[in-house]
């Protein structure tokens, strides 16, 4: 019924074309009761924002970040070489004029047809559509805008201009793939913001003509979202990016009826989805880490920019924010790397610093900065950056002088991840709800799957996404159960696929069972099996047990299997990229990761196969890398199966004797 409605209420654009009716300057002057475009522009230059658009000194970020200055002047100049590296296309030299509509990695392109009509599975052709979408987005100006703050050169706000004056033209409003779906208009609301507050007094930006097609298109943008919020019943980042978009523009025009109800109404439905979409453990419903990231910041900014004009923001809202940064801090690693769980996306609303997508070390800081001035934690050093540009010098000079707070054992029951640690030890586990809300979503086939990391080097990791819409046979591989450490019954999934060409969708299959979770100073130990196979043969389950041993930095992994019958098991390990895997004897491997060296030993090997595979994991969007996986198997009767990765100094003679001790002494399992 909501579809519907989203469809009755697009007939008019259709046929009607843009909200700015008639002369677009004498429009804006009339909507917001100013006398002439100049005191327009001047209201919105004078108005607050939540991101910082200050200079910064080059001598004192020169003394904070050495290498920041350097990278921001080389981004800028490869941008403004049109050269861009999206979505893991590596360099690609655009060509001038930029074509909007185009897919330049697989050489496709949409229609400027109405944005009803635009198809974006696409799945008759090999394309993807985020490809146009994330060029849009136009963060790719981002180093280009941050130049500008440390060197006042005028060249760069000229390039930005061009830049927008050429995207304005190619795209008109409610026309061709990058108004396709709302989240999109509603991401650009947030950087053209930020570069109207960077560039607004600039000599380039004085241009008349140019001042009314880009406030003009903001309000377009600001229509665009209010009209056609993605509000099916069960949401998710999008409608998140929708209301936080009309936050935005309400606050970012000066007052006036429209946007005012623009903004109630994107702000009243921000507090309702804040509750449904994050549990109340702190965790995003959509089971991905990239996810998480990128939703805690769409609820943040829109927050941040409402008390920074006097509105209020309840507590219960802020509260729930401060979970969703104490989640991060758990599932992140001591250098701030993410696991790879759920869907990797690199997607959020402002990209400031030069770290990798998988790095999520300045969140925490970020939120707790923005919200209460003060840090709980110490961001990684690869953070400055981030916060910088985000809040300022004051801001990092706090996060600096924040505790470096030890990483601790925690559980997060609502999302089902349960977060081991030791040292330098973190192992991050899923025995959660499949994602966005039991349908899916972004989320994988990755019950009772783990991410370790032992002696501060990752060995199993998760595969994360490589693409969408471009590759349906690879995406459906990348959230399959065969492409996680988790044990697998009769080739099944662990929760079905409804069609090979729905990509977004899995069966609510595998309800997830915790039976033991407990933390002690010796090791921690999680227990847990799903209903995944039930549907196979009545009280077919998985039990899987983990125990992180404290005094080894071991790791030791029980597979079991309740029921009947005779069934073809399979057992994967998907390890890191780089990691060296030698069999040794059997049931004894030699596993060299890094300048780490360990033993991986299954024991009793006699009943199950080993065979070392070629797999492969995805770090960033767009990209594959080949990494070896461990692969156990065995048919017939249900059989248990206990592996553990040991470093290799301090060795028992015994090994497998070792292992099934400490097992039996922290795990009571019949």
């Amino acid at each position: 019924m909501r579809h519907g409605w989203l469809e009755l209420k697009s007939v008019s654009d259709r046929f009607k074309g843009s909200p700015v009716s008639g002369d677009p300057e004498s429009f804006l002057r009339r909507k917001f009761r100013k006398a002439s475009l100049d005191d327009l522009w001047e209201a919105i230059a004078a108005q607050p924002y939540p991101i910082s658009f200050r200079t910064l000194a080059p001598r004192s970020l020169e003394e904070i970040a050495p290498d920041e200055a350097n990278r921001v002047r080389a981004g800028a100049e490869k941008a403004m070489a049109y050269t861009v590296d999206l979505l893991g296309s590596g360099d690609v030299t655009l060509e001038d004029p930029i074509d909007w509509s185009a897919d330049f990695k697989n050489a496709a392109g949409w229609p400027l047809s109405f944005f009803r009509d635009i198809n974006v599975s696409d799945q008759g052709r090999e394309s993807d559509i985020k490809v146009p979408w994330e060029l849009s987005r136009l963060q790719w100006l981002t180093p280009v805008a941050q130049a500008y703050l440390l060197d006042r050169d005028e060249k760069y706000a000229a390039f930005v201009k061009t830049i927008l004056e050429s995207w304005i033209e190619g795209n008109p409003y409610a026309r061709g793939p990058n108004w396709a779906v709302t989240m999109e208009p509603a991401m650009r609301v947030f950087t053209w913001t930020w570069l109207f507050h960077v560039f607004s007094q600039s000599e380039a930006w004085k241009d008349a003509g140019f001042q009314t097609s880009f406030l003009g298109s903001l309000y377009e943008h600001g229509a665009f979202c209010a009209k056609y919020l993605e509000n099916f019943g069960t949401n998710g980042n999008h409608l998140t990016a929708d209301t936080g978009a009309l936050v935005f523009i309400a606050e970012f025009f000066p007052q006036c009826e429209e946007t005012c109800r623009w903004g109630e109404t994107g702000w009243r439905m921000m507090i309702s989805e804040i509750f449904k979409q994050v549990h109340e453990d702190g965790a995003d419903f959509e089971g991905s880490a990239s996810y998480h990231r990128m939703v805690a910041e769409l609820f943040l900014w829109p927050a941040i920019y409402r008390k920074m004009k006097g509105k209020g923001v309840p507590e219960i809202y802020v509260e729930r924010l401060r979970k969703m940064a104490a989640f991060t801090a758990a599932y992140m690693a001591p250098d701030g790397l993410a696991p790879l769980w759920g869907d990797s996306d690199d997607g959020r609303p402002f990209i400031f610093g030069g770290q990798s997508p998988s790095q999520h070390g300045y969140l925490p800081a970020l939120i707790g900065l923005a919200l209460d001035g003060a840090a709980e934690m110490q961001p990684p050093a690869n953070s400055a950056g981030e916060i910088l540009w985000s809040l300022g010098e004051e801001a990092w000079a706090k996060a600096e002088a924040a505790s470096a707070v030890p990483p601790v054992s925690a559980a997060f029951p609502d999302a089902g991840v349960y977060v081991m640690t030791s040292g330098n030890s973190h192992v991050v586990v899923d025995c959660g709800p499949v994602g966005y809300g039991g349908r899916g979503g972004h989320g994988h086939n990755d019950c009772l799957s783990f991410e370790a990391r032992l002696k501060g080097v990752p060995v199993i990791t998760d595969s994360g996404t490589y693409v969408y819409t471009q590759d349906i046979e690879a995406r459906n591989d990348f959230r399959s159960t065969a492409y996680h450490s988790t044990p697998q019954i009769d080739g099944e999934e662990i929760n079905r696929f409804t069609g090979p060409e729905d990509l977004f969708s899995l069966l609510n299959d595998g309800v997830p069972e915790v039976r033991t979770w407990r933390t002690e100073a010796t090791a921690d130990l999680l227990i847990g099996s799903h209903s995944g196979y039930e549907r196979l043969s009545p009280g077919l389950r998985p039990v899987r047990a983990i125990i992180l041993d404290k005094l080894s930095s071991g790791l030791i992994v029980r597979d079991a299997f309740e029921g009947t019958g005779e069934h073809d098991l399979t057992i994967r390990y998907h390890l890191s990229i780089g990691a060296a895997l030698e069999r040794r004897k059997p049931g004894l491997w030699q596993l060299v990761v890094g300048d780490e060296e360990f033993v991986l030993c299954a024991s009793p090997h006699t009943e199950w196969t080993a065979e070392i595979r070629s797999g492969s994991t995805s770090e960033k969007y767009g990209q594959r890398v080949e990494r070896p996986v461990l692969c156990f198997a065995r048919s017939g009767p249900l059989a248990e199966l206990r592996v553990a990765i040991l470093p290799a100094t301090d060795l028992p003679d015994d090994v497998e004797g070792w292992v099934n001790e400490t097992f039996s002494a922290h795990a009571e399992i019949n």
